[in-house]
């Protein structure tokens, strides 16, 4: 069976990923590390979206604390989790996000 978390000092962290659901890259899985920049394009984007609608810098989503939680970064067309617009959110296995038009589902496995 794959380890499905990592080995921080003495405690497991969660590993999480994103899946396109919706929009041009519909079945791309994208691995999340500590940080990820979600954008159009631009340096300093880990996840990039090709979609007109998601704005250079859109979203960030970054490990806190054992959880990931997803940052709105001012994004003209918003983030959406679940159908509700957010600024920050702590992100939970099965949560929908919509950034643009495009749609992702977030997953973790936790140790």
């Amino acid at each position: 069976m794959q380890e499905h978390t990592r080995l921080v000092g003495k405690r497991r962290l969660p590993v999480g990923w994103l899946v396109v659901t919706k929009g041009v890259r519909t079945g791309t899985s994208f691995l999340l590390r500590t940080v990820a920049n979600l954008g159009r394009r631009g340096v300093g984007n880990d996840i990039i979206l090709e979609d007109p609608y998601v704005s250079t810098r859109h979203a960030k989503i970054r490990l806190e604390g054992g959880r990931y939680v997803l940052y709105d970064l001012g994004a003209l067309n918003g983030t959406w989790l679940n159908g509700q617009r957010i600024s920050r959110i702590v992100l939970m296995d099965g949560d929908d996000i919509t950034v643009g038009t495009t749609e992702l589902r977030f997953k973790e496995v936790r140790g």
